[in-house]
């Protein structure tokens, strides 16, 4: 057996075998089409088709033997037989990669929102404490020397071990991950032990693939399978999703609860706000800890916050965990200033939750002195049920235009007349499908005093439509728009496609 090879009688002692007394690992794949002669072919279920169907072409393409839930008859090949296939190939491709996983201390947080901007702050921290730290999250996959941008929120079991051993070559010693709840539910993390884990909060979002509020809930209890030893599950009981959550499992690590709540065990507070940052007092296990947080609204404090907490169960002492946090100035597309020097103010964020959204327009409202404008979408292809939930957040605002974010196979129309059935009745809208325009007509609008949220889309660089991906950030064309404005002076006015008030 060579170096990189792998006894999967060793490693999954459990297991049965057909065909053979064990089978001998060195390489892996779970797609058929990239099996390359000597792998193991494992067949993962999938939501629409199951790796088991594919087994044939993947011995037809080379592959020597599969693990398998199940024995496939009519097959002249080694078969390894698991009770949990996600979970064993999790595993095995931290193996093949020598178990990178056993050298970083690594923070998972999952939650509906909160995840990114919880783990930059984290990350922060880390960085302020010596430690050179991986991030593998919504915006950026970094191995603590490279970075790239994220294709999505958590990376398949694979690429995660991959990425581990990156951090182990370049020196990382800590990771922060954003977990997401189709993650936790495919078992691509498995592989890993959490030295300790967050669940911010749980609202509405995914009901395209968890179909119930209890799957998605179920889904996010996940992540507390993942901690080892007696490591902790921070939890946020402010939040009803969280303690319902509760209610509905038990977790065998430690739970320590999270708010601003007086019975919470780690607690926040507002001490004063302005535009640009708040001063707030933290309650930690070490101390209390006074901190000018450059990122406003109330659930910056709760990120804030969890970032302290996890931090403390990594070992990081209390003026680190200040220092760390103040010097956090913006997280990408995450309430980000853009100012061309227009006489009004522009945020961008990536609230495509009602939740998400309903928090940063009532962060907004507190130091707005004008109106409220804001540009919002829903996407095609995701959870229908909260387009109108998005409406009904997004009338908080003095003055909305509806648009399109990525309506993929959609129809973008469709998708915006899904969106404004939840507009209450009174509440005066515009609909402008082309994104552009509609950032531009909000812009036309704006008046000295006034603020401006785009919304959905965030840090995102590229729109999906139809099945054309095109370069699309909504920072740049801002910028780009604001700057013609400045530079060039008032513009013909660009009239939406319609504009409604619904009636009562």
């Amino acid at each position: 057996m060579n170096a990189n090879a792998i006894s999967l009688q060793r490693l999954f002692p459990a297991a049965s075998f057909v065909g053979c007394a064990d089978v001998v690992v060195a390489g892996v794949s779970c797609d058929s089409r990239r099996v390359v002669p000597g792998d193991v072919f494992v067949a993962l279920p999938g939501t629409r088709t199951d790796g088991h169907s594919y087994i044939r072409q993947a011995v037809a393409a080379g592959a020597t033997a599969a693990i398998v839930r199940r024995p496939v008859s009519g097959l002249r090949l080694p078969q390894c037989v698991v009770d949990d296939v996600p979970v064993a190939y999790a595993r095995l491709c931290m193996a093949l990669a020598g178990n990178p996983q056993r050298s970083v201390k690594t923070a998972g947080i999952t939650g509906t929102n909160g995840k990114t901007t919880t783990a930059f702050l984290l990350r922060s921290i880390l960085e302020q404490s010596n430690c050179r730290c991986g991030l593998l999250g919504t915006v950026e996959f970094s191995d603590g020397l490279n970075s790239s941008a994220a294709s999505m929120t958590t990376p398949t079991a694979d690429v995660l071990a991959g990425m581990m051993s990156d951090m182990v070559r370049h020196g990382s010693n800590h990771c922060v991950m954003e977990v997401s709840s189709h993650a936790l539910h495919q078992k691509r993390c498995s592989g890993l032990q959490l030295s300790a884990a967050a669940i911010t909060n749980i609202t509405q979002d995914h009901f395209d693939y968890h179909h119930t509020a209890e799957n998605y809930r179920s889904a996010k209890a996940q992540i507390g399978t993942l901690l080892h030893g007696d490591a902790p599950l921070l939890l946020n009981t402010d939040d009803t999703g969280c303690r319902q959550l509760l209610q509905e499992n038990s977790f065998s690590n430690p739970v320590i609860s999270l708010g601003m709540s007086p019975d919470a065990e780690l607690r926040a507070e507002v001490l004063s706000t302005t535009h640009r940052s708040q001063r707030i007092r933290l309650h930690l296990a070490q101390g209390d800890a006074d901190v000018r947080l450059k990122l406003i609204g109330r659930h910056n404090v709760m990120n804030a916050l969890f970032a302290a907490g996890l931090a403390e169960q990594l070992g990081i002492h209390l003026p680190q965990i200040i220092a760390g946090l103040e010097r956090m100035v913006s997280i990408p597309g995450r309430l980000e200033r853009i100012d061309e020097g227009q006489s009004f103010q522009v945020l961008v964020d990536y609230a495509h939750t009602p939740d998400a959204l309903a928090h940063c327009l009532n962060a907004i409202r507190q130091f707005t002195p004008g109106r409220l404008i804001c540009v919002f979408g829903a996407g095609g292809e995701r959870d229908r049920s909260k387009r109108p939930l998005m409406a009904a957040a997004a009338s908080a605002a003095d003055s909305v235009v509806v648009t399109s974010d990525n309506p993929r196979s959609e129809d973008p129309g469709r998708i915006i007349e899904d969106v404004i059935r939840g507009f209450p009745p009174g509440c005066p809208f515009e609909c402008e499908v082309d994104r552009e325009r509609a950032i531009l007509n909000a812009f036309r609008k704006a008046e000295p005093g006034d603020v401006v949220l785009i919304a959905g889309k965030g840090h995102e660089s590229t729109q999906t439509i139809g099945d054309r991906t095109v370069p699309f950030d909504d920072r740049v064309v801002a910028r780009r728009q604001l700057h013609e404005v400045i530079v060039s002076g008032p513009l013909t006015q660009i009239q939406p496609v319609y504009s409604v008030t619904r009636s009562a």
